[in-house]
């Protein structure tokens, strides 16, 4: 395929994904440690470009994201190590949502790293497969990249592992979502670290009443209290978010790392806006994500052109 156009020769589409219940399992091998859990798949998406890296263009990725981007990320570094060639195209990564905060910016990442493999003839799976290799290696992820390659709306990972090794399912959700970061970024590893093996008392019999009773409702609920139990809210502003539930502001509520996660009424968006904004927060409005990972590679014809949108 010919490279030497303007524009990016690929590009992909990536929603973010926010997780509500996780249960980390880790085997000793990165293609099957993974975790157990349920999450939101988010939109806007983060995209991603990649481009030949001619002179005088920057190769390797750049991340465009709300506040600083320091250095390069430990799961960039790690995807490179994995496959050198990626590090020899020009990549930006645009983020609508900021590092370190919960969104799954680092399996985003990744994937925008790896993205050049596919112009090398790569398929969609196998970057995918090294973006969890990747994130697994540095710590910072176990269960997004392939929520973000199979999920829609709120996917349950019924299977860990790897893309071809987990099992991911969809529940059809299409709601208004308001996220607000609500303290300072914090790494997955910190909080794997603090957590530890208490995440699996927490969350094993919470998802075991979500397959029991798969659907938005029911994930909330677990999710909210899982979140409390975790220490990803303060007592304070869960009193504020449960009265907003209370008075039907909101349909309900949840929170991972520094990112908390409201779904509100339909008819009653401004007012929970106006809630969080009093609470001290900065809510961004997002909605649930109808698709998952999309690819397009540049086309000089409609036969050269890939598509996915499964």
């Amino acid at each position: 395929m010919p490279l030497q156009e303007e524009g990016p020769a690929a590009k992909m589409i990536i929603p973010l994904h926010v997780t509500g219940l996780w249960l980390p399992l880790r085997t000793g091998d990165p293609l099957s440690t993974g975790s157990l859990g349920a999450g939101l798949l988010l939109s806007p998406p983060a995209v991603a470009e990649a481009r030949p890296c001619s002179p005088g263009r920057r190769c390797g990725l750049r991340i465009e994201a709300p506040g600083a981007v320091r250095g390069v990320p430990s799961v960039v570094l790690e995807a490179y190590r994995l496959a050198p060639g990626a590090s020899m195209w020009s990549t930006v990564l645009r983020l609508p949502v900021p590092l370190g905060y919960g969104y799954a910016a680092s399996a985003a990442s990744a994937l925008a790293a790896l993205l050049p493999l596919l112009l090398e003839g790569s398929s969609l799976e196998h970057v995918a497969r090294l973006a969890h290799v990747a994130e697994v290696e540095a710590g910072t992820g176990l269960g997004d990249v392939v929520s973000m390659l199979y999920g829609r709306g709120l996917e349950v990972r019924l299977s860990p592992g790897a893309p071809g090794l987990a099992r991911v399912e969809s529940i059809p959700v299409s709601v208004t979502v308001i996220a607000a970061e609500t303290g300072k970024a914090t790494t997955t590893a910190e909080m794997h670290a603090r957590l530890s093996w208490r995440l699996h008392s927490l969350a094993a019999p919470r998802l075991a009443r979500l397959l029991e009773e798969p659907g938005l409702s029911r994930f909330l609920e677990e999710a909210r209290a899982f979140s409390i139990e975790a220490g990803f809210v303060d007592k304070e502003l869960a009193a504020v978010l449960d009265r907003m539930a209370s008075r039907n502001v909101a349909l309900g509520w949840y929170a991972k790392k520094k990112v908390l996660i409201v779904i509100p009424e339909p008819d009653r968006v401004g007012e929970a806006l106006h809630v969080l904004e009093e609470a001290g927060l900065r809510p961004r409005l997002m909605h649930t994500a109808s698709s998952p990972i999309q690819v397009v590679l540049k086309a000089t014809s409609p036969e050269e052109r890939y598509h996915r949108d499964p």
